[in-house]
């Protein structure tokens, strides 16, 4: 496993490995109890419409690390693991359906 300084990820550019340009890194979100890294907390680039992806309510984006692909001289995010609001619409409507009247 290599180690990386999570100073040397601040301001680190997130792009989509379909070459979107997301944004740059602004913080790391933590589980508390395991310590694992759960989202990358990032800001927008300010051509990205950001209408359809996940963010916080300052407007930065909220990128499960699950969807990371690999960490170099940026962080490439899998666009298929990337939360957006019309998967997250999809997902509850299944589930609705599931559940029942």
């Amino acid at each position: 496993m290599v180690k990386i300084k999570a100073s040397k990820l601040r301001d680190m550019e997130l792009i989509t490995d379909t070459g979107i340009r997301l944004g740059w890194l602004y913080d790391l979100s933590f589980d508390e109890e395991t310590g694992e890294i759960l989202v990358i907390v990032a800001e927008p680039d300010e051509d990205l419409d950001t209408s359809e992806f996940v963010t916080d309510h300052e407007g930065l984006l909220l990128i499960p690390m699950k969807a990371v692909k690999s960490i170099g001289e940026f962080i490439v995010i899998d666009h298929n693991k990337l939360a957006v609001k019309s998967k997250l619409r999809r997902l509850s409507t299944i589930k609705e359906k599931l559940q029942g009247p």
